[in-house]
């Protein structure tokens, strides 16, 4: 008997998607023609993403040996094919660079898909060799539905070997997930009690937390299985819906002397248990639960998934009963301005208690920039926020950088210098290509923005980046954006960028409906408000009223996006002067707005002024300084290698 594997692989970059097994070139899910040549061509550059591909090269894959042609003649009309299919300039390419004396090189990021089916008997057949009117020189099977992950990997690595290819993991040029990836779902609570019930979420978040410091292996944020509470618990369905190899599940319960913890860790391909283990604590021993799950966590769970264990000193360590207590309360408390507030006084009692812990600071950071961002905190939470991630980072130096801030502040420069040390270090980190997809969008440079976004997603399909739907709104590509928006449904963000494409889009009903469950939400953003008070056929005071306090918001100041969608809303209600005044003040706080300003139907009633000339020369302008920073940047990190 022998075992066939099938297997396709698909490669993703910017807005498009090459599937090698049925030879297909898309565009936002539309066909792209493109001959057999140019396609090959594609493939190879993508298969070797970063890296140089020979003009000699080329030539072996493209034409067998013994074919006489005009090589350099030919080739050149290849890449000129090929270059028109997927829009590239050869004069300042974002995909395919010419390196002079050389080849080519594929210098976006690269999203990698591949499926196996399953091993199935077979009967061994002679082999047969393709005839030359059908061979592509690309041995690539048809795609089939995507099987559990261990034999996908298994597939993908015969194939390699088989082909003779290889994906280089290069910072920037190729994102490949992680073979091994964690999901912790919520615990269930087996008769604790309600005064215990708060632990179902916060075990889960502690586990996220220490298992995040293993670098072999990808965890999800906590998030991303949260909704998993009270769902029918099928783990290898869920471990599936959220592309993950293994899944951590248990519950607790509470005896008259000991606090009781399971754990299991679910092979998702086997759909079965491969790991268990019980942890029993005394009821109100919070810190020895943390230590008890971290060291089982540690020294068996990962060597359970064949990857090396962390050393106790690796993992932050709360020290005070109190104070740990108060920091897993907070964890159940939503994210949205109301309920963040009493988030914020249980951090700030714990790290008073207990400064040395560097996930409260972590997370009181974040709470501090929700009350900065979305409630009413201000500059004073603005200050706080900053302070809380510098004492994560002065503790826990493996923190990820926060750069959120910097961003809105107009620093892209920093910013962008720290994601690219950041992914430099960590080139399999979800989070890394979502904060370069931060400060692409604020740099202008959507179709850049997008390819991070989708990296992210590649990486990480159900992880908390939503705020990657403004990149895709910002470019008209809704649908894509919608993607995003459906990963917090429920929150009042959400209702923000689906009010955002209601505008767009010329939707009064939507923008209404939209705009109230915002605003019942917490998030009172100016534009919202605008946009509610003009379809509610206001008087000229109204009106008038409404577009000052627009022009005037403090929260709108902190954020040049905000200020860009303050212009976005003036313009939907017909006020031309505030929506100038608003889209200059946003290019000023570093907002490089273009293309975004070309792309947008609702500047369209003031394309034609002179004002709007000029603000888009700024936007193109401010974009082009940061990407001579970049260039040096980039520049730089390539002399060190």
């Amino acid at each position: 008997m022998a075992s066939a594997v099938s297997s396709g692989v698909v490669f993703r970059f910017g807005l498009f998607e090459v599937d090698v097994a049925h030879r297909t070139l898309s565009r936002k899910g539309v066909r792209v023609r493109l001959q057999d040549q140019p396609f090959r061509a594609l493939v190879l550059l993508l298969q070797d993403a970063g890296g140089i591909v020979t003009r000699e090269e080329l030539r072996r894959q493209l034409w067998p040996e013994g074919t006489y042609v005009d090589f350099d003649g030919s080739l050149n009309v290849i890449l000129k094919k090929l270059r028109a299919a997927i829009g590239d300039d050869p004069e300042n390419p974002v995909f395919v660079e010419t390196v002079p004396r050389q080849g080519y090189r594929f210098i976006a990021p690269v999203a990698i898909d591949a499926w196996a089916t399953a091993p199935q008997p077979t009967k061994v057949e002679p082999e047969s060799e393709p005839s030359p009117a059908t061979s592509s020189g690309l041995s690539i099977p048809a795609r089939h539905v995507r099987p559990p992950m261990t034999v996908a990997l298994a597939g993908l690595l015969l194939l390699l070997a088989a082909s003779g290819w290889w994906y280089f993991l290069r910072y920037r040029s190729v994102v490949h997930a992680a073979p091994k990836v964690i999901a912790v779902l919520p615990f269930s609570n087996e008769g604790a009690g309600p005064e215990f019930d708060y632990l179902r979420y916060a075990i889960g978040n502690d586990l996220v937390t220490d298992l995040s410091h293993a670098r072999s292996v990808s965890v999800r944020p906590f998030s991303s299985s949260s909704s998993f509470a009270t769902q029918p618990r099928d783990m290898s369905a869920i471990g599936r819906e959220l592309h993950v190899s293994h899944v951590v599940t248990g519950s607790f319960l509470l005896d008259q002397r000991s606090l009781r913890v399971d754990l299991e860790l679910i092979d998702v391909a086997q759909n079965e248990v491969v790991w268990r283990d019980e942890v029993q604590v005394g009821p109100q021993e919070l810190i020895a639960l943390h230590d008890k799950l971290a060291d089982s966590a540690t020294r068996h769970l990962l060597p359970a998934m064949n990857i090396a264990g962390l050393a106790g000193n690796e993992i932050p360590a709360p020290k005070n009963e109190e104070a740990f207590d108060l920091f897993m309360h907070s964890e159940e408390v939503p994210l949205d301005p109301g309920p963040n507030q009493m988030a914020i006084k249980k951090l700030e009692q714990s790290v008073s208690i207990d400064g040395g812990y560097a996930p409260a600071w972590g997370q009181l950071g974040w709470r501090y920039y929700i009350d900065y961002h979305y409630g009413n905190g201000g500059d004073a939470a603005k200050a706080k926020l900053l302070h809380a991630f510098q004492r994560q980072f002065e503790l826990d130096p493996n923190a990820p950088p926060w750069i959120t801030v910097r961003v809105e502040q107009g620093d892209l420069d920093g910013a962008y210098r720290q994601m690219a040390d950041l992914l430099q270090k960590r080139p399999d980190f979800s989070g890394g290509y979502f904060g370069m997809s931060y400060v692409l969008r604020y740099a202008g440079l959507l179709d850049e923005a997008a390819t991070e976004c989708d990296a992210t997603f590649a990486l990480d399909p159900v992880g908390g980046y939503r705020s990657c739907a403004t990149t895709f709104i910002l470019s008209g590509d809704y649908a894509h954006a919608q993607r995003f928006i459906d990963l917090d449904r429920a929150s009042g963000f959400a209702a923000l960028a689906s009010m955002e494409i209601a505008l767009r889009q010329g939707n009064k009903d939507a923008v209404m409906a939209e705009a109230n469950t915002a605003i019942k939400l917490g998030y009172s953003y100016a534009d919202a408000k605008l946009a509610r008070v003009c379809l509610s056929h206001p008087s000229e005071p109204e009106l008038a009223k409404a577009v000052a306090e627009l022009e005037s918001d403090p929260v709108s100041s902190r954020d040049p996006e905000l200020l860009f969608q303050n212009a976005e809303a003036s313009a939907f209600c017909g006020q031309q002067d505030a929506a100038l005044r608003e889209l200059r003040k946003a290019v000023q706080g570093n907002y490089c707005s273009y293309p975004a300003m070309d792309k947008d139907p609702l500047f369209d009633s003031i394309r034609q002024r002179a004002e709007f000339a000029e603000l888009r020369q700024a936007g193109i302008e401010c974009q082009q300084n940061f990407t001579a920073h970049r260039a040096q940047v980039d520049h730089s990190a390539s002399s060190v290698k």
